[in-house]
Order: C-alpha cells, then sequence, then structure tokens
C-alpha cells in the first residue's frame, strides 16, 4: 500500500517537525514559521479559494487567526481526532496548498474525514492529487484507519478527478450538505477503504 522511498511518521504526530515526502510535493504539518507563505498563498487565491469555502471572517488572515488555528490543530493531533498538513514543494521553500483529516473516529469505525484545498497556479498538474495520494497512505499506515471520507461541490470537476485518481468511490449525493461562500450547497459523496487499495 505505501509508495516506495515514502518517509511514515509514527504515531502520534505531536512535534510538526516531521515529513512525509512524495515524489512532486512533501506534506508537513503547519508551524507558525510558515504564516508568511499561508497569508501570502492565502490571500493571492482569495477569490479562487472561496469560491469553495465558508465565508472567511473579517479577522481570517490575520496572525493572530493563524496560531489559534495551529492551537486547534495541535490539540487535535494529540488527541488523535486530526492530522492537518501543508503542502510544499521538494524543496520545502514553496507552500502550495493544505491537505487534512478531521472527525476522527476510533472503536467500530476507524474513519475519517479528508479535507483540501491549492493554490490557482498549482491546481490541474497532479499536485493535489499526489498529496492526497500521501495523506491516504498516512491515514492507513501510520494510523491504522479503515476508512476516509470525502465530499466536493457538485461542480467541482478538478476536485472529483483528485478523488477519483485514488481510487476514491463515489457513494452518494447530499443537498445542502455545507455551507459554502454564504449558501447551503450540495455535494456528492466519496470515500476509500483501506482495503480497495488491494485491487
Amino acid at each position: 500500500m505505501a509508495r516506495k522511498g515514502m518517509k511514515f511518521l509514527k504515531r502520534p504526530l505531536r512535534t510538526g517537525r516531521k515529513v512525509i515526502s512524495g515524489n512532486r510535493v512533501n506534506l508537513r504539518p503547519p508551524l507558525m514559521r510558515d504564516y508568511p507563505h499561508w497569508v501570502k498563498l492565502r490571500r493571492d487565491n482569495q477569490r479562487y479559494l472561496q469560491m469553495r469555502e465558508p465565508l472567511w471572517l473579517p479577522d481570517e488572515l490575520t496572525r493572530r487567526s493563524f496560531r489559534l488555528r495551529l492551537r486547534a490543530y495541535n490539540q487535535e493531533a494529540r488527541q488523535d481526532r486530526g492530522y492537518a498538513f501543508f503542502i510544499w514543494n521538494p524543496d520545502m521553500n514553496q507552500l502550495m496548498g493544505a491537505v487534512n483529516l478531521s472527525y476522527i473516529r476510533r472503536g467500530a469505525a476507524q474513519m475519517g474525514t479528508m479535507g483540501y484545498w491549492i493554490g490557482e497556479d498549482f491546481s490541474n498538474q497532479g499536485m493535489m492529487s499526489e498529496a492526497v495520494g500521501l495523506l491516504c497512505d498516512f491515514a492507513f499506515t501510520t494510523l491504522s484507519l479503515h476508512r476516509i471520507e470525502a465530499a466536493c461541490m457538485v461542480d467541482n470537476e478538478p476536485s472529483m478527478r483528485v478523488l477519483k485518481n485514488n481510487k476514491f468511490k463515489e457513494e452518494g449525493y447530499a443537498p445542502r450538505y455545507l455551507k459554502i461562500g454564504g449558501v447551503w450547497s450540495d455535494h456528492r459523496l466519496f470515500a476509500l477503504c483501506r482495503d480497495d487499495l488491494a485491487h
């Protein structure tokens, strides 16, 4: 299941300094020093990103907001409820986007929900497909999850391509699933189980 040459983290993920290395992208948990990269990428892509995200708060791009975001990420990782990663180029000097696992359920479920975003200049080049693949390998191999769920807006063909490139199967249609840009939006629902990758 794991791709050759990949470096995996040992659970639990706490320090934020480990890197999951791919061919064209690397994943690393966000750090406070990433703020200048993050705020520039988000600001430069604000119009592009807001088409697919909940409404941004007035202080969305402030350093304080970023610090609170990191605090929440770290708490979720400590409690094994979620894991956030920034997507970097191989030299780790260009931030391209982010991918995360949230709402992790253990017990009989052993599943989590995946979300992701990428800057417009890096879209439609296979970068996000690789990043999602790395996250899936991390989820199944390091976290021992059984199932990953994801959803995308019904007109978001690039996002659907990312999921299908990683063998996600479409499972349903959810009317008014998430409030995007202030409007309750219909979504298509996808999932991938660990044993799907064995076929």
